[in-house]
């Protein structure tokens, strides 16, 4: 909760265009990698809100309810974009991984 609150105030004193929730998890992971915050105090906590993700989709969905009528009107300019931008990410996420693994020297073959 402190990590998302510090970037709220990042985000609303410093007028950064980035929502202060995305710094805030940005903070806490930076947080994580640098060992300023351990992962067993966070876990707990984490686990409870990963067991219940399903429950923090509900608002939204029954939100998009609401729009039906421009949803069927920017049908494609919805869905070309959003499998593009699946493609395009699955395609960047898996050069990575790819650069990653040769860097490593690790073997895929098993």
């Amino acid at each position: 909760m402190f990590m998302l609150f510090l970037g709220t105030i990042l985000s609303d004193f410093l007028h950064i265009p980035i929502p202060g929730n995305v710094i805030g998890m940005a903070l806490l992971c930076i947080s994580l990698i640098t060992g300023t915050v351990k992962l067993k105090d966070v876990e707990e906590i984490a686990n409870l809100f990963l067991n219940n993700l399903a429950i923090f989709f509900i608002c939204p969905s029954v939100g998009i309810m609401l729009y039906f009528d421009i949803i069927k009107v920017k049908f494609i300019a919805i869905v070309i974009p959003t499998i593009l931008s699946i493609f395009i990410g699955l395609g960047i996420t898996g050069k990575i991984v790819e650069i990653i693994v040769n860097r490593k020297g690790v073997d895929t073959d098993g």
